[in-house]
């Protein structure tokens, strides 16, 4: 009590001594029950309020059903701990103080009487310490994605609720002692990024102030170095363990193996020991041959707390004995004197005999091996003749795994010969490809205008097609085929040879001229030769197909989609057909001058036409493309005809 309290106290006590006896002992027990009522009722009661925990203080309280505040307080003041006859509670000796606001530092009042009244009213002084602060300390640091961001708080706070919110997205916080732990597994943070981060604090859903605005990083990924398996890796060997490296010590990771079966997915057993920076996996058994597997790590967890960016996904196969994956020759075309390179997708082993498990028919070979590969020579074999390599099935890879069934290659030595019947201008040979061994001769000839090279490609195309169907040539029948006739102009993309000389107007006919019309009215002069034949070229290939005396000539040139027959015997019907099976323009002998605007004079198809051999000239569709897939069909009716 106060001092200035005491000495009114014992004043007033002086004065009642004085007083008649009667009167002193009535009196003074009226004072003193008017001093505890104003100790007990009219006296605030400091209470120290704590966020760590429950407020409360050792109070005394009559029937406290009956208490109901008296004022709109910050506090709500509740007994506790009540003494109960039947279902009234006569006393309590806890009273309790609950924030119903935010707190705010500083003293705030709540008082309770007996229905809210005056009478025997308690008055508390609820005194509120400043809230408690965070600590970005643990903020300085790059941050991992991978557990709970932890911020440390002055003092332990249950009160109020915590969240992080990044942009657009927040994580509620739980409060732990004097800690705050946020999750951030749904904020979609990337690991080795900044963001702004901001952890606020709120009361009833109310936000009441921000602790912390601050630009975090986060830990860069975890990655793997080394990985023991790679995505769609075959395995050859007969491992018993793989390893992987991490850039980071790794504390921990969930390791998943299954193997793949349609559907079906079974698990394998294993166990992974991490050591600092390793993860080895080690096998319960080993893997089926010729079998197909899944290894998933994730959920793995490094020292710093980071993680991979994403699991790691590896499917797998495991091989069985070795497999042919390979040769050096194609399925025809091999050489005549030829060394067969075949290839294995795996060693072979260091002591099988290979000659015991390979048969070569149709050529006399030597067989030989070096790691993967097997060389099959032969010299000297007939043309177009077909030959087989097998390998018996038990032959073993270098890791003692067996092949279960035989395996073979075929191929076919080449079926055409090459002949250079003369040379260009500047030297350039030119040459002819002979297919088939029959007394009629069909004849195909490209590119007499240089710049025309897709006549030139259609006639790779055409040599192509013939090496790999030379059986289907009918045994009546010759095909030969002269890709470029102006080799200087198809290598300079000119439509003239070296010489200036327009080679397709330079032949001996009954209209041959040196000078002629390119376009009605515009003549170019000179450009026939100075007379026919003088070119080599329209030399080597007049003296050539005067030596051939072939059944059927067909010239392709560009561009037009036209053709255009000498109509001599089958000419015309076959030109005809040609059209038909191409969509090209028919054009009879007759319709020449018409469709090409302008008199047509020394060509190679009129020489023939002379001479009384029927050939058909192609326009292909551009100067520059491939058409041969739109003549391939039209093609072979030519040379069955």
């Amino acid at each position: 009590m106060p001092y200035k309290y005491k000495q009114r106290v014992k004043t007033v006590l002086k004065e009642i001594n004085q007083l008649p006896r009667k009167l002193t002992i009535p009196l003074g027990v009226g004072i003193l029950f008017a001093i505890i009522y104003t100790v007990a009722f009219f006296i605030e009661r400091p209470v120290q309020f704590s966020y760590a925990g429950e407020t409360c203080i050792r109070q005394i309280s009559l029937f406290p059903g009956l208490s109901k505040p008296t004022n709109d307080a910050d506090f709500r003041v509740e007994t506790r701990d009540s003494f109960r006859i039947g279902n009234v509670a006569v006393v309590s000796p806890k009273t309790c103080f609950i924030a119903t606001k935010a707190p705010q530092e500083g003293v705030s009042k709540a008082s309770v009487a007996p229905f809210g009244g005056l009478l025997a009213r308690k008055t508390f002084a609820v005194i509120v310490p400043k809230a408690p602060l965070a600590s970005t300390g643990s903020l300085s640091k790059p941050i991992p994605i991978g557990k709970p961001l932890t911020v440390s708080l002055s003092s332990p706070d249950t009160v109020h609720d915590y969240s992080l919110g990044v942009g657009q997205k927040s994580t509620t916080c739980s409060a732990k002692a004097s800690q705050i732990q946020c999750p951030l597994d749904n904020l979609a943070l990337e690991q080795g990024k900044e963001y702004r981060i901001t952890l606020t604090r709120s009361f009833q859903r109310k936000t009441t102030g921000t602790l912390v605005s601050k630009d975090v990083s986060t830990l860069p990924a975890t990655n793997i170095v080394k990985a023991g398996i790679a995505p769609d890796q075959t395995i050859y060997e007969r491992p018993t363990s793989f390893e992987f490296e991490f850039d980071k010590e790794v504390t921990g990771a969930s390791v998943s193996l299954v193997k793949l079966d349609g559907a079906t997915r079974t698990p394998v057993e294993q166990v992974a020991r991490f050591d600092k920076q390793k993860v080895t996996i080690t096998l319960a058994k080993e893997f089926d041959r010729s079998s197909s597997y899944e290894l998933v790590v994730d959920k793995l967890i490094a020292r710093d707390g980071s993680t991979l960016v994403k699991p790691y996904t590896a499917s797998f196969k495991v091989s069985g004995g070795p497999k042919l994956t390979g040769a050096n020759v194609k399925a025809s075309g091999a050489g005549l004197t030829q060394t067969v390179v075949l290839t294995f997708d795996q060693p072979l082993s260091d002591t099988q005999d290979i000659t015991k498990f390979t048969t070569v028919k149709g050529v006399a070979a030597t067989v030989t091996k070096k790691d993967n590969q097997v060389f099959v020579s032969y010299a000297g074999a007939p043309t177009c003749t077909d030959f087989t390599i097998s390998f018996a099935k038990g032959l073993e890879s270098k890791y003692q795994i067996a092949q279960t069934e035989t395996q073979a290659f075929s191929s076919r030595t080449i079926c055409h010969t090459v002949e250079t019947i003369g040379y260009s201008r500047e030297g350039r040979p030119i040459q002819a490809y002979f297919f088939g061994n029959g007394s009629q001769t069909m004849l195909f000839t490209g590119a007499i205008h240089g710049n025309e090279k897709s006549a030139k490609y259609a006639m790779d195309s055409w040599i192509n097609e013939l090496e790999a169907m030379a059986k289907s040539i009918p045994a009546d029948k010759q095909v030969v085929v002269i890709p470029v006739v102006n080799p200087d102009g198809f290598y300079k993309y000119g439509r003239k040879n070296a010489n200036g000389v327009n080679l397709n107007r330079n032949w001996p006919t009954y209209n041959w001229s040196s000078d002629y019309e390119t376009s009605p009215g515009v003549v170019e002069h000179g450009g026939g030769g100075p007379s026919p034949l003088s070119e080599p070229e329209t030399q080597a290939l007049a003296a050539f197909t005067q030596r051939l005396s072939p059944r059927f000539v067909a010239t392709y040139h560009s561009q037009g989609r036209i053709v255009n027959s000498n109509d001599v015997g089958i000419a015309s019907g076959v030109g005809q057909r040609y059209a038909q099976m191409t969509g090209y323009q028919f054009v009879a002998n007759d319709q020449t001058t018409e469709t090409f605007g302008t008199v047509v004079t020394g060509t190679y198809e009129d020489w023939l036409l002379e001479r009384g051999t029927a050939a058909i000239l192609m326009e292909l569709n551009t100067d520059t493309g491939n058409h041969f897939s739109q003549n391939k069909a039209a093609m072979w009716m030519v040379v069955n005809s």
